[in-house]
């Protein structure tokens, strides 16, 4: 299943490929039609041309070669008859060193000059085998746009003699320079729709996902709660046995007192039949949870003043005792003495302990000595805890899955212990932050009221 990110991501792209080639096909309709624009100006300037080529005679022809006047005057005037009919801007006729034999303006200088722009096509006809009409490319000159087309004119022996030109305005242009804008217009406005439409999706998207991720809850609450419901059903009954049994040996030993090890047996069964009443809480907060009961985990528990003193003491106990093994060097953290909070005692215990094993586990995974550091103080109305460690660490990639339900970076984890962690800080009006280096340190923040009342 694609990702969240991924899927923005191939949105946005798709967008940018779609303005983009829309924007190419405009581009390269509005390039094809300035070409097929200039084609057509060529080839009506070659028929206009050859139409005028047919009216001068060779003798015609020969006759101006020799300036006779008379010939001058006669082609002239054909020359700007052919312009008027046409609509041309000039009509002449030119030798082989570009000089003017004879031209509709009065004013034409003796040499044709744009012969550097124009010059290959009038040489092409005077030196083709067969030669033929020909168009230049449109060009400019001063504020206008022109285009030529050029037909050669042959003596009575069919040599080519001089070449007759035309020169036309080319009056699309100003046509293609408000397409050009238009196109310029639509380019922006496609991008204004596309990054619209990318904004709109992203919301949409977005409320798809918080969607997804509620139904994905909801789904997920009716599985813990079928399974807790199995579970604690499973679990409760031996809780039951083995805190009667424990309280069976209680109440023997505090018959026979004079038993060697009476005393510390009445200690341990009693600290048994704690941890049964811990558990059996912790099932039935898990339960209420699953159900949607109001209160959820912290339901049938009551804040009551704890020592933090002994909280710590007895936690870093139990944990040192679930590794046996392992010597775990705990941070000098500066603990304020004397420090009395309003919380539920068990449940804290718990959720902090499980935190504490997530970091040794995490210690040993990445082949470190357990480092751990355990900090809990005050300022002012709220109490603050810190849990450190120095394992593996958290890629800011898993970090925003971490509170997903059954996700775990553990193959032996269920996905649930910070699921449920941040739950029960949530329902002791506080919240639980993580911040982490990936490879160097984790270091998780709880915050929630000195004085707790539900």
């Amino acid at each position: 299943m694609i990702g969240a990110n991924k899927k923005l991501w191939l949105i946005a792209v798709f967008s940018i490929a779609i303005i983009i080639l829309v924007n190419l096909v405009w581009w390269v309709f509005y390039g094809r039609t300035v070409k097929l624009l200039d084609r057509q100006l060529g080839r009506r300037l070659e028929a206009v041309a050859k139409a005028g080529a047919s009216r001068i005679s060779a003798g015609s022809l020969e006759a101006l070669i020799e300036q006779e006047f008379q010939a001058f005057s006669d082609v002239s005037e054909i020359l700007e008859e052919i312009r008027l009919t046409d609509s041309l801007s000039e009509v002449f006729i030119l030798d082989e060193n570009y000089r003017f034999l004879a031209s509709s303006s009065f004013d034409a200088d003796s040499v044709y000059l744009l012969a550097p722009l124009n010059g290959r096509y009038v040489d092409s006809l005077f030196y083709a085998v067969e030669p033929n009409a020909v168009s230049s490319e449109s060009y400019q000159t001063g504020g206008i746009y022109l285009k030529s087309a050029f037909v050669p004119l042959f003596d009575s022996s069919g040599l080519t003699l001089a070449v007759l030109g035309v020169e036309a305005p080319v009056d699309f242009f100003e046509s293609l320079k408000q397409s050009r804008r238009n196109l310029f217009f639509s380019g922006l406005l496609s991008i204004l729709a596309g990054v619209i439409f990318g904004a709109v999706f992203l919301v949409l998207q977005r409320s798809l996902n918080r969607a997804e991720s509620q139904l994905f809850l909801n789904e997920t609450h009716s599985h813990l709660g079928r399974m807790v419901a199995v579970i604690s059903h499973e679990i409760k009954n031996p809780l039951t046995i083995i805190r009667s049994s424990a309280e069976q040996i209680k109440r023997i030993i505090s018959k026979q007192p004079d038993v060697p090890g009476a005393a510390e047996m009445q200690r341990e069964s009693g600290f048994v039949m704690e941890e049964v009443d811990r558990l059996n809480e912790i099932v039935t907060g898990y339960l209420n949870f699953a159900r949607g009961t109001t209160g959820g985990l912290l339901v049938g528990a009551s804040p009551r003043p704890m020592n933090v003193d002994e909280f710590v003491g007895k936690t870093k106990m139990h944990l040192q005792e679930k590794y046996t093994e392992y010597k775990i060097e705990w941070l000098d953290t500066n603990q304020k003495k004397g420090l009395v909070i309003n919380t539920f005692e068990r449940v804290l215990r718990q959720l902090i302990l499980n935190l504490l094993m997530n970091g040794a586990e995490a210690c040993m995974l990445a082949k470190k000595p357990i480092k751990l550091g355990l900090l809990i103080g005050d300022s002012g109305e709220k109490v603050e805890i810190i849990v450190t460690d120095f394992g593996t660490g958290i890629s800011k990639e898993e970090e925003k899955k971490l509170f997903t339900p059954f996700y775990s970076t553990r193959h032996s984890g269920t996905g649930l212990g910070l699921y449920l962690s941040k739950k029960i800080v949530e329902e002791m009006r506080g919240s639980l932050d993580i911040e982490s280096k990936l490879g160097e340190k984790t270091e998780i923040r709880i915050t929630f009221p000195k004085q707790l009342g539900i």
